[in-house]
């Protein structure tokens, strides 16, 4: 016997789940918020109500007898958005996915459906629970039929019903035939409110009422019934409920029973809901694996091979000892080997230096390295699964095997334990190389499905050898430099608090917003700018506004400015120096920014201050070693040379064709005059373009107001209306493809740019334009660091990359090569693609960082 059955009103809570939820969509522009929400409540019920029999109840779109009655039955409803049209069949998908029966007869609502079948139901003894946030369903609650709230966790029986509405369930449409219902048209009385109608009801029925209107001792409201008379009847039949829909039910097609999980799987990937797969049951790896014993072993094992699947595993870093490597080949289990002897590595040398033989792995990078500091490049076509997923979404933010694996497969991958001993490393190296094995083809497969191989083998790919010997190499720092310049910082930043404390009066936390909040605007009097949830504001726009006003919050901003300086850079730099080669390794990440620019971690090299005096202090301290310079080429204006050629603009392009100051141009075409300020507004305006910049932002930027900044931009668009005409193209084939596409194919989905939200439709706009500009200049960038890479290579150079910082290139180049790097990086980065106007490099050497970009 089935204990309960849970009845669900599907359109009530995809509803719900629809104006719950805000924003969510895929990679690829698919609105999900609806299917996400209407998801999680049905695993909710699922998992928390553990039902015996569930069913979800469908409205039929044709009309029903109801608006028949009455025309405008429901009238005022809108039509069903589009966002939310489209969502609609993946609900069903993921409904039949989880083994759910589902009901909709055409000519009736789902309320009389959810009715008629838990009258059914309950006439056999079953306890039912409609799932529904519609009034209408109170009327057939009794001893066996209940209303469940899954988002209140609410059960509602008839003494619930009786205490709201004072009346018992099945007259509740007689109390809606007085009151009316706004949701469903239903016209009722107007004038007799819930209050009222409660009072009436108490006493008699509806149908005694409508009888003799004599019961009813107000005059006002005896009137008001009597006028009313037919409409309340239409009413009253307008809220009843059918229980007799003729549609065939059986209990038993609603039991519960094992979802198809590989359904649900495959569309929680589509509809990339990682929280949801997570959930699934997934599958764990079956880790086989042989430890190596013998050499000879090894040799057998790599012999006739033309796929390596390669992990190496640190103790810390890859400049730390090296506990073990796992090697995978096709059809064979992954064999580890625990003890890295010279003997072996010297075996693995040919494999790995075989051109042939493909590499591949998850995060080669490491491997690569690893091998560099062994005397091996490794040759031959590159596979790393991590990149590869990152391409295919560039929005994620994590790439950890385990949620590719997850994402893909449904396997859930062992991480790695804390237990450092061979069979532990053993099971988890292991497991890494047999879930790269299953997901390679799977994962290249959509890179060609894509169009990204060309991105994919032609740039990020080759890449990775140059990054590796870049992170291996390291950047060297004058330590003495850097501890003196901690000294000055420091001392710097207490003159700074004293004079802070001088003003305020008192010493207190320059850190405390609190504390500094009281000190501005109680003690001081200043004007508050911005309140905030805790109190005044005191964030940068507010103090840089009140430093017009008064001193001390200028010198707040000096030693907010400072102590960032000297944590977030000068004292973390000299833990980070690496005792083994004095020299300063930071990590290039290829799967962190959607655009396709690398960025750099520990330190993040990329945001060292470029400009003011402590930016350039920090600078001095990064130097060449001993015979060497510092090289730095960076690409001039490439992002606006980019537009230009995009773009097509004629202006733009003439006057970098003609090789002028593209930023003088601008400020004579809004101004008709070139000075310093005229110029540093035409630059903001010209930058601000690529970005999509808002007048308010650029009002931001500048400070000039609102009204200036509207019209520099119109200005701008009059003057290059290719580059308004390229923007608005741009937009438009966006919003048709859904993503956006850079020079060399790189690809970037855009959901936002379809939003019904006009904030988060201009966000998808700037992302749009911004994604195609910087991100062809990534590409450029990382073809050039290629080009550059093997050109000083096949020269036989002593000279070498160190590091990249958006679009400048830093080399540490032999002092004897500095004319022959220089004529490399000219020719390798200015010839690396041919737009419709010169790229140009400005190639500058000194013997630190900071003479080098000057």
């Amino acid at each position: 016997m089935l204990k309960n059955l849970y009845l669900i009103d599907g359109n009530s809570y995809i509803y719900r789940a629809y104006h719950g939820i805000k924003g969510l969509s895929t990679s690829r522009g698919l609105p999900t918020n609806a299917i996400y929400g209407f998801t999680k409540i049905l695993l909710k019920i699922i998992n928390n109500k553990k039902p015996s029999a569930i069913a979800v109840v469908f409205d039929s779109p044709a009309p029903t007898k109801r608006h028949n009655i009455y025309e405008q039955y429901k009238a005022q409803r809108p039509e069903i958005p589009n966002d939310l049209l489209v969502q609609i069949p993946y609900i069903k998908k993921i409904i039949k996915a989880l083994g759910i029966k589902t009901y909709e007869k055409q000519g009736y609502e789902a309320d009389d459906i959810l009715a008629t079948l838990a009258t059914i139901a309950s006439y056999k003894g079953i306890d039912v629970y409609i799932v529904s946030a519609d009034k209408d369903m109170l009327q057939i609650v009794n001893k066996n039929i209940k209303i469940y709230d899954p988002l209140k966790n609410l059960i509602i029986d008839k003494d619930y019903v009786l205490k709201k509405f004072g009346i018992m369930p099945e007259r509740i449409a007689e109390l809606m035939a007085l009151t009316g219902d706004s949701i469903d048209n239903i016209p009722g009385v107007k004038g007799i409110g819930p209050k009222t109608a409660k009072e009436i009801l108490s006493k008699h029925t509806l149908k005694e009422i409508l009888t003799e209107l004599s019961f009813i001792k107000n005059k006002r409201l005896r009137k008001l019934i009597l006028e009313n008379k037919d409409t309340i009847k239409m009413s009253f039949e307008l809220a009843k409920v059918l229980k007799n829909v003729p549609i065939e039910f059986s209990i038993e097609d609603c039991v519960y029973r094992e979802p198809h999980w590989q359904e649900l799987l495959c569309l929680f990937r589509d509809l990339q809901f990682s929280s949801l797969i997570k959930i699934l049951p997934a599958s764990s790896i079956n880790t086989e694996y042989k430890i190596l014993d013998n050499i000879s072993f090894l040799e057998k094992f790599l012999m006739d091979t033309k796929e390596i699947f390669l992990k190496v595993y640190m103790e810390k870093d890859i400049f730390s000892k090296a506990i073990g490597i796992c090697i995978g080949k096709p059809n064979n289990i992954p064999l580890y080997i625990p003890s890295i002897k010279n003997d072996i590595i010297s075996l693995m040398k040919s494999y790995l230096q075989n051109k042939e033989i493909k590499k591949i792995g998850h995060n080669l990078k490491n491997v690569i390295k690893f091998f560099k500091l062994h005397g091996i490049t490794i040759n031959g076509i590159l596979e790393d699964i991590m990149i590869a997923s990152y391409l295919l979404n560039p929005d994620r933010i994590s790439y950890t095997l385990e949620d590719i694996g997850l994402e893909y497969l449904s396997i859930k991958k062992e991480k790695s334990s804390k237990k450092v001993d061979i069979k532990n490393i053993a099971d988890f190296s292991s497991s890494e190389i047999i879930l790269c094995m299953k997901l390679k083809d799977i994962i290249l497969k959509k890179i060609k499905e894509e169009e990204l191989e060309d991105v994919y083998y032609k740039i990020e790919m080759p890449l990775i050898e140059v990054l590796a010997d870049m992170e291996v190499i390291g950047i060297k720092i004058d330590i003495q430099e850097i501890k003196r310049l901690q000294q000055e910082v420091s001392q710097h930043i207490q003159k700074i608090e004293s004079n802070i404390y001088l003003m305020a009066g008192c010493e207190f936390n320059i850190n405390s917003p609190k504390q500094l909040s009281a000190i501005l605007f109680d003690k001081l009097g200043l004007k508050p700018k911005k309140k905030t949830k805790t109190g005044y504001s005191t964030e940068m726009g507010v103090l840089q506004e009140l430093a017009k006003e008064h001193a001390l919050p200028k010198e707040i901003l000096s030693w907010r400015s400072l102590s960032k300086l000297k944590n977030t850079y000068i004292d973390i730099l000299l833990k980070l120096i690496n005792p083994k080669t004095s020299r300063i390794h930071t990590n290039f990440n290829q799967t962190v920014t959607a655009t396709g620019r690398l960025s750099s971690s520990e330190p993040n090299l990329q945001n060292i201050p470029i400009k003011g005096l402590w930016g350039e202090k920090i600078r001095k301290a990064f130097i060449a070693e001993k015979g060497f310079l510092l090289m730095s080429a960076d690409y001039s204006q490439i992002e606006l040379r980019i537009l230009a050629h995009l773009s097509g603009d004629c202006k733009l392009k003439k006057a970098f064709q003609q090789g002028k100051d593209i930023h003088a141009e601008t400020a004579m075409e809004l101004f008709n005059e070139v000075n310093h300020r005229t110029r540093r507004i035409a630059k903001a305006v010209n930058f601000g373009i690529i970005y999509g910049i808002s007048t308010f932002g650029l009002s931001e930027a500048t400070g000039v107001p609102l009204k200036e900044s509207k019209k520099y931009i119109e200005k701008y668009f009059h003057t290059y209306s290719g580059v308004k005409k390229y923007s608005e193209n741009v937009i438009q084939q966006v919003k048709k493809l859904g993503y956006v596409k850079t020079i060399f194919g790189r690809k970037r989905f855009v959901p936002e740019i379809n939003s019904p939200n006009s904030t988060i439709r201009a966000s998808g706009e700037r992302i749009a334009l911004n994604t195609l500009i910087q991100g062809s200049a990534a590409d450029i960038i990382k073809k050039a660091m290629i080009n550059v890479y093997h050109a000083l290579k096949n020269n036989g150079c002593k000279s070498r990359i160190i590091l990249q910082i958006h679009d400048e290139l830093l080399i540490e180049v032999a002092e004897d090569e500095v004319l022959l790097v220089k004529d490399i990086l000219k020719k390798e980065m200015e010839t690396v693609i041919k737009l419709s106007v010169p790229l140009k490099v400005k190639i500058n050497y000194g013997k630190n960082w900071a003479e080098a970009h000057a």
